[in-house]
């Protein structure tokens, strides 16, 4: 599908920007991946954080990226030093599964990954142009830097990868 072009993996509490076409893949479970794009500068970034905020259980030494509220910073941050604004920013989420069933839905690792990523990114004045979270399912993620398109396929538990 995209043999022509450059494809970087990402994995979990990892982030890659690029100004350049390629396509930026992953695969998600309970971990959210955002994805920034300007379609104005041709330039995106993408996350894929495992856990919700850095208060929780952050510890000194550790990959911040892993965390949705620290990767949502650095990612604003980055894109707004290129010259990047706010509201130019196409914005999409995904991911949040909850891949274990679970007596309290809100307080599954998958929901807290999006209720924190929705919460930083409107505070931060971002609005969502799409989005695709929770439910039972993996998720592979395919972001093309020269569209800014995020090709997304579902795959349920029976289906394995």
């Amino acid at each position: 599908m995209f043999s022509d072009i450059d494809c970087i993996y990402l994995k979990p509490g990892e982030i890659y920007f690029a100004d350049e076409p390629m396509v930026i893949h992953t695969v998600l479970g309970s971990c959210v991946s955002i994805t920034m794009y300007s379609r104005r500068m041709k330039m995106g970034i993408m996350s894929h954080c495992m856990l919700p905020c850095t208060s929780e259980n952050f510890h000194t030494g550790e990959n911040c990226m892993k965390y949705t509220d620290c990767a949502i910073l650095y990612m604003n941050r980055l894109l707004t030093s290129k010259g990047v604004c706010v509201r130019e920013t196409e914005v999409k989420l995904f991911g949040g599964s909850d891949m274990f069933a679970s007596k309290d839905a809100s307080s599954t690792v998958g929901r807290k990954n999006v209720d924190t990523a929705n919460s930083i990114l409107t505070k931060m004045g971002y609005v969502l142009v799409a989005a695709d979270t929770g439910g039972q399912f993996t998720r592979k993620l395919y972001f093309s830097i020269d569209t800014g398109t995020v090709y997304q396929r579902k795959i349920s538990r029976m289906q394995g990868l």
